[in-house]
């Protein structure tokens, strides 16, 4: 006998049916058995109507009960071995006895499985009335067996044996067809397999239980079937045969499609509701419900239109389950398809206009779609649902869905998606309600932040406490100054922070403040390692919860008391620097008389402080040749009109006793408010000092021009000074090689002494002609690359003769790594020989030395050549400390005099310093009197062009 509830259907329907969310009730609401849902503990999540109806309870009431709060009290204790047998995963079904909130009791059948997220779902039928179970079982055996099962026997060769009507209905077969035929005749090539299976397990005595598989009929339709094949014995025992129940499930297949379809529906619901819990905006919920729809609802395409300003335009917010290529197609039409009444007129825009939904079940046959009929064949839908958006009380968009096969949108799924339509208005009103809501608690707390970062950001401390003392609030300052935390300063008065001597005053000011309002004082602070800080403490009164307080910032003035003393030391400074600055400080008002000079204008005009204020500038300090006939307004308006002029100003004054000097004034004109020349602030600099210098010093360019004109004129007659000594040297050298005849000793002796004495003098006129032809600037240095090694040993070769004529050592230290020079071969091989010249002459014993190395002056990089460094030592008689001053000056000989041991015009050192200079060099002098001299140039190895 078939039984009132299948246990495995109900727990296989169970399974199959996804969480649903608190407003998803539309498949409870048909149901006549009493439907629960119940968390993990038996606690009751939610209810239908015939479950409400049934107990007696609203729906609000039972959401909420424990079971034990519906059984009789004697069946509490089963509810854990209930939930313990449930939770095993064990089948559930047991007549329980329950009470109604009056009292009555009750008699019902319970039958509960659990859910695949851990929830109880329970089915609860009211046994009072049998009649009413009875007719409710009868229905039930109708609604499952619908189909008609047929009944087949046959041998284990698979010959039919047995072919009963139902099974003439379901396959097309007669018995006479199929009775004595193979049952493959009905089985599909692709599962002949599968009764090879079947018939082995037969053959070992086995069953095979409700297998679902496919069988095919005379008009050649798979028939979706469950079947039961089970061996049949002879009466010793022996397995004849099979028995076969098959029973046509394609209705519960399309059923168990549908349920699915409408567990993916819920699902897809769920997440919605979810999505609509946690997006942060519309354009994230919007996207997420398009993913979700595809995801989870098993559609193939979702997107949101938003309405546009004209009437029938939607702009696309969110799509999913597209490339983005398909949807504008959806809303634009195609002009060449659609008739001009039906242009720019999609189905979402149907929906739009009628704020109404409008479901296409075949896209293929549906008049709205004849403009995107061949779109629509060359696509991937053929179905699709168009649910209006409210917000703000008007269709604002439209929520669109498509499927891959026609006839998908029944009511259910039309009911399911135009909840999860309204549940996106209501979350469009949600947002403007949270927008305005968060809008207005971010002002709140950015005006508390602000408040905050106000009493935080104080420069000061921070107090606020009641007429009882007691502290209600101070900020991070006040703790981090006085040094106690805010649990002690929680527990402290404010007269705590004040030492002795100030707690009476400042506690007739806190009264003050309470009684008048307001008021301030100055007082130590006094931190709690006893640190005191001058502050200056404001109060103003307040009412904070029906109570007078007092609220206030202390400043710390400790800085303004270091600054008024400094103030007080500078001003005490600064009288005592314009009283004894070395300047004149003069004030005199509109009028011309004199408010004020200081001490050293005293002394330097000559007036004491009585003598001097209130007399007239134009009577005192101004000479009578310039007074005389003298505007002061007219000066003062000129002042006025252009300090700038005045600025530094040199005029002639006089002193008391009629001396002139000469003073550069300053001048800074004062103004009232009117504009009005109110006193003028002079100040004067004695330069009657530096005009007497400039005029010395004019004297002194005169004479130097004067100088330079002569040594351009010496440098201009150095081919008329140096023409006849050459022709005396060279005609003297002629006669002394007897080229004009003999000589006796006596002749050759006296013209080699006219030919030395030609060369010294034309040496000592080259040595003239070079310093005037430097002085006159018309001396050029040559930039030509030279060999270093070879000019050295140039020079050394010509002085070598005279150090070994004295006897001198003449040590050579010259740096292999030299290389070119660009410079002036000859002026650098003067320089050299002049030095180790003089060196050698000013020796008389011991030696002479001549390094030669590279240096460098900055770091060494690309644009940092290197330096030659020369040094020239001797141990001859060395210079005196007094004397080195004057060493490089022209016509300078140390040894001058009488005494003089040495010949020479003193211009040679001269010249070096100049030559050098002109090729960017330096030259420098050291000695100790008695042990000898030493000499360093440095030269670049890359000259500076001459301009």
């Amino acid at each position: 006998m078939t039984q009132p509830f299948s246990l495995q259907s109900m727990a296989a329907l169970a399974q199959q049916l996804q969480v649903c969310e608190a407003r998803c009730r539309t498949l409870f609401d048909y149901a006549q058995l009493g439907i629960v849902l119940a968390n993990a503990e038996s606690y009751c999540l939610d209810a239908n109507p015939a479950a409400c109806k049934m107990f007696g309870y609203s729906h609000e009431e039972f959401v909420g009960l424990h079971a034990s709060d519906l059984v009789v009290q004697s069946e509490g204790q089963t509810v854990e071995a209930a939930l313990e047998a449930i939770h095993s995963g064990a089948d559930y079904q047991q007549e329980w006895q329950l009470r109604r909130p009056d009292g009555t009791l009750f008699a019902a059948e319970v039958i509960a499985a659990p859910m695949p997220d851990g929830t109880l779902l329970g089915l609860i039928r009211d046994l009072s009335d049998r009649n009413q179970a009875q007719t409710d079982r009868q229905y039930l055996t109708t609604l499952i067996e619908t189909s008609p099962d047929a009944i087949v026997s046959k041998d284990l060769n698979g010959i039919v044996t047995s072919w009963n009507g139902g099974a003439e209905n379901l396959f097309g077969y007669t018995a006479a067809e199929m009775v004595g035929n193979s049952i493959i005749q009905i089985i599909p090539t692709y599962r002949h397999q599968e009764e090879v299976f079947i018939l082995e397990r037969l053959r070992r005595g086995k069953r095979v239980e409700q297998l679902e598989t496919q069988r095919q009929a005379k008009d050649g339709r798979l028939i979706d079937v469950s079947i039961t094949v089970w061996p049949v014995r002879s009466a010793s025992g022996t397995i004849i045969g099979a028995a076969k129940i098959a029973r046509d499930i394609t209705v519960l297949k399309a059923r168990e499609r549908e349920i699915m379809r409408m567990s993916r529906l819920y699902a897809a619901l769920s997440q919605i509701n979810q999505a609509i819990v946690w997006a942060t905006d519309r354009d994230q919920l919007f996207q997420k419900v398009c993913q979700v729809l595809v995801d989870d609802g098993g559609f193939c395409m979702a997107w949101i239109g938003w309405h546009r300003l004209d009437p029938d335009g939607l702009e696309l917010m969110a799509a999913y389950g597209d490339d983005g290529s398909r949807v504008p197609s959806l809303l634009a039409v195609d002009d060449s398809q659609s008739p001009v009444s039906d242009r720019s007129v999609g189905l979402a825009a149907i929906a739009l206009r009628s704020q109404q939904p409008y479901i296409c079940n075949d896209a293929l046959n549906d008049p709205a779609t004849s403009a995107w009929r061949g779109a629509i064949a060359h696509g991937k839908f053929r179905a699709s649902a168009h649910f209006p958006i409210w917000a703000d009380g008007a269709v604002a968009g439209v929520l669109n869905v498509y499927a891959e096969q026609p006839n998908v949108f029944h009511d259910k799924e039309t009911a399911l998606l135009q909840e999860a339509a309204g549940d996106l208005s209501f979350a469009l009103k949600t947002f403007t309600r949270d927008a305005a809501r968060r809008q207005a608690e971010q002002a709140l707390r950015d005006e508390k932040r602000f408040a905050d970062i106000m009493i935080e950001s104080m420069p000061g401390l921070l107090y606020f406490y009641d007429a009882e003392g007691r502290f209600l609030r101070w900020n991070e300052t006040f703790e981090r100054v006085s040094g106690y935390s805010a649990d002690e300063i929680a527990q402290m008065h404010p007269l705590d922070f004040f030492a002795g001597d100030d707690k009476g005053w400042l506690e007739q000011r806190i009264e003050q403040v309470l009684r008048d309002g307001k008021s301030s004082v100055e007082a130590n602070f006094v931190a709690k390692d006893g640190t005191a800080t001058p502050y200056f403490f404001t109060g103003q009164r307040v009412q904070f919860d029906n109570t007078w307080c007092l609220v206030g910032v202390g400043i710390d003035i400790s800085e303004r008391r270091r600054a008024e003393t400094r103030l007080a030391e500078s001003e005490r400074k600064y009288r005592e620097l314009v009283e004894h600055a070395n300047s004149i400080i003069l004030r005199w008002n509109s009028g011309g008389y004199i408010t004020f000079l200081n001490e050293y204008g005293q002394r330097f005009f000559g007036y004491s402080e009585a003598e001097i204020l209130g007399r007239h500038v134009m009577a005192t300090i101004v000479p009578p040749t310039e007074s005389s006939g003298r505007d002061l307004q007219q000066l003062i308006a000129d002042i006025c009109a252009d300090p700038s002029a005045f600025e530094q100003n040199i005029n002639e004054n006089v002193r008391r006793d009629g001396q002139r000097v000469w003073v550069a004034w300053t001048n800074r004109v004062e103004f009232d408010a009117e504009g009005r020349v109110v006193e003028i602030l002079s100040i004067g600099t004695d330069m009657t000092a530096r005009q007497q210098a400039e005029a010395e010093r004019e004297k002194r360019h005169r004479a130097e021009a004067a100088d330079r004109i002569k040594s351009a004129f010496l440098a201009t007659m150095s081919h008329e000074l140096r023409t006849p000594l050459n022709s005396i040297i060279g005609f003297t050298g002629i006669i002394l090689q007897g080229l004009a005849g003999p000589l006796n000793q006596e002749q050759s002796k006296q013209l080699t002494m006219v030919r030395t004495s030609a060369r010294h003098l034309l040496a000592l006129v080259n040595d003239v002609l070079d310093i005037s032809k430097i002085e006159a600037g018309q001396l050029e240095v040559a930039r030509e690359p030279f060999d270093l090694h070879q000019s050295i040993a140039k020079v050394l070769a010509i002085v070598q003769p005279q150090a070994e004529a004295k006897a001198l050592n003449l040590r050579v230290e010259v740096a292999p790594n030299l290389g070119e020079a660009l410079a002036d071969q000859r002026r650098f091989e003067q320089v050299l020989l002049n030095l180790l010249s003089n060196a050698i002459k000013f020796t008389d014993r011991g030696e002479v030395a001549l390094t030669a190395e590279l240096v460098h002056e900055l770091p060494r990089t690309s644009a940092a050549p290197a330096t030659l460094r020369l040094r020239v030592s001797d141990t001859g008689i060395g210079i005196k400390a007094e004397d080195l001053p004057t060493l490089f000056q022209p016509f300078q000989q140390i040894d001058s005099g009488l005494a003089r041991n040495h010949e020479g015009t003193g211009l040679g050192l001269a010249i070096c310093r100049r030559l050098i200079d002109l090729m960017g060099g330096a030259i420098q002098a050291g000695s100790t009197w008695g042990k000898g001299s030493t000499f360093t140039v440095t030269l670049p190895l890359q000259a500076p062009e001459t301009p």
